[in-house]
């Protein structure tokens, strides 16, 4: 997968929540990398800076998820229990997806 490909997966997963990513700054703190997203909430048209304190490539998708809202809560931006409960469940079945996907033909599944 394309650096840019799997960015745009990030992206998406901001979309899922219902939030709009603005920008993206990738500075580094102590030796270690850290992304900040600059995320959009659309209804109270509220800009939050979300610290993730790592790359965000070095988290899965579900932990990427739960940093972003944590951060969100902490702004007094909540997601609603429905659009969380469905933004977790596409991103177990994508992972799940991919899990099968490098899996080698003819081995048992783990």
């Amino acid at each position: 997968m394309s650096k840019g490909a799997q960015f745009t997966y990030y992206k998406a997963l901001l979309e899922l929540l219902g939030l709009r990513e603005l920008d993206v700054y990738r500075y580094s703190r102590k030796g270690q990398v850290s992304d900040v997203i600059r995320v959009l909430e659309p209804a109270s048209h509220k800009v939050v800076n979300v610290d993730l304190g790592t790359a965000r490539e070095s988290l899965s998708y579900e932990e990427f998820l739960n940093r972003i809202k944590e951060s969100l809560e902490r702004n007094g931006i909540k997601i609603s229990d429905r659009v969380w409960s469905s933004a977790i469940y596409k991103v177990k079945s994508l992972e799940s997806k991919v899990q099968a996907k490098a899996q080698p033909p003819g081995e048992p599944a783990k």
